[in-house]
């Protein structure tokens, strides 16, 4: 049958430190996200009563509805959907510990501090062969090197043959995270938000910034062509803190520099939210400039979540002059305008 739904909403799950949701997407805070299970208690999953809710999601869906929760999401399309029972995409996200603590996160502030093992229960649905082996997973937190059951979980689902995607603050070098690298099972994303040292003190209030760029080159190094852009290093534009022609440049330098092949722009999140429509022009300068530089570099260019909200509802015409001149007076000539952070960082 033929109806508009997500691969999320049909077989995703995400685990949160105390509740299950369908995903980590939400694009307006009074709706919230889309619960599967409003407790979720420590180890215990009743995988039965999961796809119970998921069915009747499904049913909510096929009836032309979209769920309150998911009205407006880039990931909701038309097409044939089967319906069997089984997940193929788990995001972990239920715990809370992180050796960074982002200006910009507030996980560790407003995050509640269970200490939770999912290690049991994700055996027991694979068991079940419920778990497609073609399957995604996403780990997010909270830092994943730090979770007790990281290596683990990382190794099971290499196991089971599953696309793999960390992420990471990059602080602590994981040896596992190597190996499924090099065995093309896992892609790490590791957003340094800057390669100036004293700027990523200040958006990361920990000095670690020499130790996570080494860590960037040791992931990095002796993967064959193939696998280099499983290496990603991520780019947070915060306006007010690292959004200038010249911290740009010098990360895009960075990332030539160490061979990256693949680079990934978001837009922090609070001020992309609450500016849906009006995020300062200097801001698409900035991801022009970015993309373009990754085309003329051979690397590859994504936009997360909130800047590609941001690039749906551009409100300012693609760059064409790339020259260093143009780039720093369009810069100039925006940069104090619309620029509402509607943000408070604790510097």
């Amino acid at each position: 049958m033929k109806y508009k739904s997500c691969h999320l909403i049909e077989h995703g799950i995400s685990i949160n430190v105390d509740c299950i949701q369908a995903c980590c997407l939400s694009r307006d805070f009074n709706k919230g996200q889309l619960l599967i299970m409003p407790k979720f208690e420590n180890n215990k999953i009743d995988w039965e009563h999961l796809f119970f809710v998921k069915r009747n999601h499904r049913t909510h869906q096929k009836n032309g509805r979209d769920l309150p929760a998911c009205e407006g999401c880039y990931n909701l399309r038309e097409e044939d959907w089967d319906n069997d029972d089984y997940i193929s995409y788990i995001n972990f996200d239920h715990w809370s510990q992180c050796n960074s603590n982002c200006i910009y996160c507030d996980v560790q502030r407003n995050k509640p501090k269970a200490k939770n093992n999912v290690l049991n229960a994700v055996k027991e649905l694979i068991k079940q062969k419920k778990f497609r082996n073609s399957g995604e997973i996403t780990f997010q937190g909270g830092e994943p090197t730090v979770l007790k059951e990281f290596d683990e979980l990382l190794k099971l689902f290499i196991k089971q043959g599953s696309r793999i995607r960390v992420h990471s603050s990059g602080i602590l070098f994981s040896r596992a995270i190597r190996e499924g690298l090099k065995q093309g099972a896992v892609t790490v994303v590791i957003s340094p938000d800057s390669a100036d040292k004293q700027t990523y003190k200040t958006v990361k209030r920990v000095d670690k910034s020499d130790k996570v760029w080494e860590n960037i080159k040791h992931y990095r190094k002796n993967l064959p062509v193939g696998l280099a852009s499983n290496v990603k290093v991520k780019y947070i534009i915060i306006p007010g803190i690292n959004d200038t022609f010249e911290e740009i440049t010098l990360f895009l330098n960075r990332l030539k520099e160490y061979d990256i092949k693949s680079a990934i722009v978001d837009v922090e999140y609070t001020y992309a939210n609450k500016n849906t429509g009006n995020v300062s022009p200097h801001v698409y300068i900035l991801m022009d400039y970015i993309e373009h530089f990754c085309l003329e570099n051979n690397m590859s260019y994504d936009l997360y979540d909130s800047a590609l909200y941001a690039d749906r509802n551009r409100n300012y015409e693609k760059t064409t002059d790339f020259s260093t001149e143009n780039l720093k007076n369009e810069i100039s000539k925006y940069k104090n305008q619309n620029l509402s952070l509607n943000i408070q960082y604790s510097l």
